[in-house]
This record gives C-alpha cells, structure tokens and sequence, in this order.
C-alpha cells in the first residue's frame, strides 16, 4: 500500500471501525443527497451488479469496478478489496480444516458409531464434526483431546477392552459434564450414609423421583449424571474422580425404569466401599467386558447391595408365587416403599428362566426417558456443552 494512503486508513478506521462496504456506500450517497440508482449512472454499473458488491453475494466481478467504487468514496482501492472479500467470507466461508485434524479425527473416534448415535451427521464433513466434537466435549480444538487413562480402579495389570475409541469419547463426555456442573460441595460420606434409608422412596415418583435424589447426592458431595450409551458399548454406569469427589454417570441401555435405579445404587456401592481405589485410579466403569476376577468380585459386591437395598431376595421369595396379581404386587410394593416395577424386574431376576416374569418386567416398567430430562438427545443439536449443562444445573445441581 502506498506511503500516503496510511493516513487516510487511519482516519477511516477511527472514524468507521466496523464498516461494511454497503454502510461506506450509503454513507456517501447520503452525503451527496443522491439515490442508489443515481450513484450507478455515474459508476457506469448495473444496479443489481452493484448490489451484488456491497452485500458480497456476487463471487466474481470486474476488478475495475471496485477501483470505480473505491474512486467514488474516495478511499483507497486496498480498503475496498478487503471489505468486498470480508463480506463474501461471511455468505460464502472458506474455512477448511487442516489434514492434520482430519487425521487425529480418523485415528481417535469411530465415526460411524457417533453418526449412529446422532452426535455428528455424517462422516465426511470434518469441519462439522470437529464441531460437534468439541461442542460435546467443551474443547476449544479436537487437538485438545487426550483419551483417558488405561489404568482402572479393581484391574490387575492392563486391561484392553474392546471398542476403546468408544469407549474412550464415552468417558471424556461425562468427564465433561462433571467439570460444567464443578460440584461445591465437599464429599461427605456420613452424610450419604444417613441419606440411604429415605432413597429407596423415591422410586415411587416416576416423573420427579430421580431428579430429586440426584439433588439430594449433590449436597453431600455425590455428582450424579444421565448419559446416553453408544453403540457397541452396554455400559450400565461408571464413577469417577472429579477434583477429588465421586462423580457417578448411568446409561439407560436396555431401556427400563428399574435398571436406572439399579445402576444408581451400584455405583453408590463403589462410592461407599471402593472410593480410595477409585479415587487413586481416577475411575471405574461397570460392565461385563472385563472379565478379570478381581474386577467381578467387586461387581458382584456392587450387584448384591443394590439388589438387597432395593427389593432384598427375602422379599422375592414372599412375592414371586402372587407375580401375576398385578393388586397385591402394587401393595406389597407400597409396603416396602418402591415402584412395583422394581419388584417385577427383581423377580425375574431371579427367574432367570421365566419367560412370563420378564414380560411382567417389560409391561410394568416406564420408559427410562420418562424419569428425567434424557441428557444425551439434548446433545444432538450441537450446542456446547456448557449451554445444555445450564437448565440442568438450575433444575437439579443447587
């Protein structure tokens, strides 16, 4: 740019600091007291040519007309190149990501598991994805991402488990939610402790029952979330170490009303017995995969409290032969303070065989979804995960 132009830059950008080319244009017909129509005559420019310039929606133009506009408002030609290319960036972006991206996408996420699961679209657009990746994850770039750590709480040596990439974003989706919710309270484990004889309670509340427990948690220290489970993987819940404290996500994979309460109190059972283990390896993850025997030891001991704090296998004895009588099942239910469903899937449970308790099971058991605002569809428009945490922290982390 020419030495005696710099001035002129100077002035204009004090004088007009967020211009567009259409406000300069305007801004001069003003001055001049002439018309748009007027301006184009002494241009020598179509109307619609002209329009095309100042608004930026027409790609390709005459290099000689933007020297025409710039002579007229007498700026330099510099400054109305920029402007007419900032205007076509904004109706026509060029943004491309780099291979380098496109690469660490390829090589940490299964894309086609994710597209499944309706975090991204499609599997081509990686500017998209990139997007909706770290929209999800609360990244600012996909580079940020690191897969957690393989050292888990109860393994004995390194454990590979199948799925990996899936598993891996799985993790740091929930490690994500517990870092937005950033639980004040400390942990307070004689606190839960006297928490426990009025839980079980509210299971009878299908709408508002889980809701409010996950508050109650809250305030001594316990993180609880809701997160969608993903294709491949039939992870029933995990607990973490999040700055200190437990932090407890479950899934509702197979769908049932009683399984979310199941996997609540399975996972309360690592918090309440297992936390120091858990605290040193940063988390644990309940499923079947692993089949090492120190890991099913300890979910077996998991299994065996939620079960017995829930409907104990006394209670299933004194039950199962009146199964089908849907009226003395709802109040014997009543009478040990949970939703009839629970005693359904309990006893089929134990009637492992029954073809009959199981479809008691699935006609007495709500919708999983039907228990709490379903955290993993509200993800599936691409919103940051600070921006959908905010309505759930209001409505169940205070």
């Amino acid at each position: 740019m020419d030495d005696k132009y710099k001035d002129i830059d100077s002035l204009l950008g004090g004088l007009f600091p967020s211009n567009t080319l259409r406000e300069l244009f305007e801004r001069k017909t003003q001055a001049l007291g002439i018309s748009l129509t007027v301006a184009c005559n002494i241009l020598g420019v179509q109307l619609r040519a002209l329009n095309g310039i100042l608004n930026g929606t027409q790609k390709t133009v005459d290099i000689t007309i933007l020297s025409k506009v710039a002579n007229f408002l007498q700026v330099p030609r510099e400054q109305v190149v920029n402007l007419y290319l900032e205007a076509i960036e904004k109706n026509f972006p060029t943004a491309t990501i780099s291979a380098k991206k496109v690469e660490f996408i390829k090589e940490n996420f299964d894309l086609a598991v994710l597209r499944k699961a309706k975090w991204i679209d499609n599997i081509t657009d990686f500017e998209h994805i990139e997007k909706r990746l770290t929209a999800r994850l609360g990244l600012k770039s996909i580079l940020e991402y690191r897969k957690p750590a393989v050292d888990v709480a109860f393994c004995v040596g390194s454990f590979e488990p199948k799925n990996g990439l899936t598993r891996a974003i799985w993790i740091k989706a929930a490690q994500a939610c517990f870092a937005e919710i950033d639980n004040p309270y400390a942990y307070d484990r004689e606190a839960l402790i006297k928490l426990f004889p009025r839980l079980r309670w509210y299971t009878t509340n299908v709408q508002r029952g889980l809701p409010e427990v996950i508050g109650l948690l809250h305030r001594v220290g316990v993180t609880v979330v809701l997160q969608q489970s993903l294709p491949t993987l039939q992870l029933r819940g995990a607990t973490f170490n999040q700055n200190g404290k437990p932090c407890i996500v479950i899934t509702d994979y197979v769908g049932f009303y009683p399984t979310l309460w199941f996997a609540l109190f399975h996972e309360l059972a690592h918090v309440l017995f297992d936390w120091d283990e858990i605290r040193e390896n940063q988390y644990h993850i309940s499923d079947d995969e692993n089949t090492q025997l120190s890991v099913q030891a300890r979910e077996h001991e998991a299994n065996t409290f939620a079960r017995e704090y829930l409907f104990s296998l006394d209670k299933v004895e004194q039950i199962k032969r009146y199964i089908h009588d849907a009226g003395y099942v709802e109040q014997f239910a009543a009478d040990n303070h949970v939703h009839p469903s629970i005693v359904y899937a309990q006893c089929a449970h134990a009637m492992p065989k029954s073809r009959s308790a199981w479809a008691l099971a699935r006609k007495h058991s709500p919708a999983a979804s039907d228990c709490v605002h379903y955290f993993g569809a509200a993800f599936e428009g691409g919103e940051r995960v600070e921006t959908i945490m905010q309505p759930l922290k209001t409505a169940m982390y205070i």
